[in-house]
């Protein structure tokens, strides 16, 4: 297993569906599992589920199937998921703190916190990112350029989701003075809007900006989780760039786990065996090689590390964001 310093959330231990993707396991196909990734493809969550639980492919007593079913900040596919029978034949992959709070702020007819943990796979944090075109240098420089008003937009995932919330704190406690928020159904459309200067500047994942940042079309400007990121080590975090601190809203939000649920009661069985192989996975030469040239911190946490984890979520959030103003707003 990769090995890692950094905390957790609250300290707690490509393709899409038409062309979905299948993985031979190792013992036939008789515990056929779907795995779905409730945001588009290209994003920071479907690239470490493809990679992390494909390479447990190898290690599973049957076939996975990948799908991608975005909307609502991941809360139509895990809602797709809770609804299914808890057979051991279907499970989701999202990060708290995002999903769950985009539930906590558009309170769907589901109850998220029954669902039934699997694993912790690793983590990712969010960043701003800006078209290159634009040479933006830093969060000063990068609030200078609102203020003057050569900026007016940022992107970032649809309202009411966890990426709408931090660009409100950035917005409201921070002094970011966007005027426009400009949504998208998925972390990998805002990217591909940033690098097309649909809009110049926009919240994601440091996974998810990878590859944009690479090809020389966006320009990292700042982490927003204290710890710094994997995938761009010379970017500056943002209590390094003087705004915030460690434990503050910004940072707490930020920094997202990405994680495997199974519908509620679900067989223990059923979920020990998918979580023993993904477990297998991250110590592969496979899984230790994506960590090691992306820079994504893979570390993994069984199925009552994710319970303990989606209910810290669950308590703590209300009690850094306001969601009644924000449903409000929405």
């Amino acid at each position: 297993m990769v090995q890692t310093s950094r905390r957790t959330f609250l300290k707690t231990s490509v393709v899409a569906t038409a062309g979905a993707t299948m993985i031979a396991g190792c013992l036939g196909d008789d515990e056929d599992l779907t795995v779905t990734v409730p945001f588009g493809e290209g994003g920071g969550t479907d690239t470490f589920a493809r990679e992390v639980i494909g390479a447990a492919g190898d290690f599973y007593d049957g076939s996975i199937t990948f799908e991608n079913e975005p909307g609502e900040g991941g809360l139509v596919g895990t809602q797709s998921v809770y609804n299914s029978e808890p057979d051991g034949s279907r499970v989701v992959v999202f990060n708290p703190p995002s999903t769950p709070t985009s539930w906590l702020i558009q309170q769907p007819d589901f109850e998220i916190g029954d669902m039934t943990g699997v694993s912790i796979m690793g983590f990712f944090g969010y960043m701003i990112y800006a078209n290159s075109d634009y040479g933006v240098e830093d969060m000063d420089d990068l609030i200078e350029r609102y203020e003057e008003g050569e900026f007016t937009q940022i992107a970032g995932q649809g309202q009411g989701t966890m990426v709408d919330v931090v660009a409100r704190v950035l917005r409201d406690d921070v002094g970011l003075p966007w005027e426009s928020y400009i949504d998208y159904e998925g972390g990998g459309d805002v990217t591909e809007a940033v690098m097309g200067d649909e809009v110049p500047v926009g919240i994601g994942t440091d996974t998810g900006a990878e590859a944009g940042v690479a090809d020389g079309r966006l320009d990292p400007v700042v982490g927003l989780v204290s710890e710094g990121s994997g995938v761009f080590p010379d970017m500056t975090s943002f209590d390094e760039q003087g705004y915030g601190s460690p434990g503050d809203p910004v940072d707490i939000l930020s920094q997202l786990q990405v994680s495997v649920w199974a519908p509620p009661d679900t067989d223990r069985d059923d979920i020990e065996q998918l979580a023993e192989a993904i477990e297998d996975a991250t110590e592969t030469d496979e899984v230790q090689s994506f960590a090691e040239d992306s820079g994504n911190v893979v570390s993994y946490g069984g199925p009552d590390d994710a319970d303990d984890l989606l209910a810290s979520v669950l308590e703590t959030v209300p009690e850094v964001v306001d969601l009644d103003e924000i449903r409000a707003d929405a």
